[in-house]
């Protein structure tokens, strides 16, 4: 047993040894930022956008900002995907459609609220619209279908 503890300690205390060196080359300031871009662009082989080199203003838009990369993946449906993750794992642990039918309905009218305070609607917009009205139409359905199945099963009064 003290070999197997000091073969694990010594282990341990070597694995340094193995590891390649890490360089500060991201951290800011380092470069200037004219040569931060160009050593990204040239590394990636295109125009890099602000939040690969650390140049987004977090402080007057944070929201913004952080859905930044996932609108570039999802092409302005990040929302909507992540909305209907949390609507998933919600279903998952109560598998009650009633809850689910309400929370997605408020999450869709939200979502199709928000288009009447932007001026400039991307197109993905009208995308993410008919997403929602379907969203809305399937949680609207499971809850009438809760309703009526309740009703029936329930026993007389």
């Amino acid at each position: 047993m003290m070999k197997k503890a000091h073969f694990i300690l010594l282990a341990l205390l070597s694995l340094p040894l193995f590891l390649t060196p890490a360089y500060a080359d991201h951290l800011m300031n380092h470069y200037t930022p004219e040569s931060q871009q160009q050593r990204c662009n040239d590394q990636l082989g295109r125009d890099c956008f602000c939040w690969e080199i650390g140049k987004c203003e977090f402080a007057s838009d944070p929201f913004g900002v952080m859905t930044m990369p996932f609108d570039e993946v999802f092409g302005g449906l990040a929302l909507v995907i992540f909305w209907s993750v949390i609507v998933g794992i919600l279903w998952l642990r109560t598998e009650n459609p009633m809850l689910v039918g309400m929370i997605g309905t408020a999450m869709t009218a939200t979502y199709l609220a928000s288009l009447e305070t932007l001026q400039d609607v991307p197109e993905e917009f009208d995308q993410a619209r008919m997403i929602g009205g379907v969203l809305f139409a399937v949680s609207l359905g499971f809850t009438i279908y809760h309703i009526i199945q309740s009703k029936i099963l329930s026993p007389p009064q």
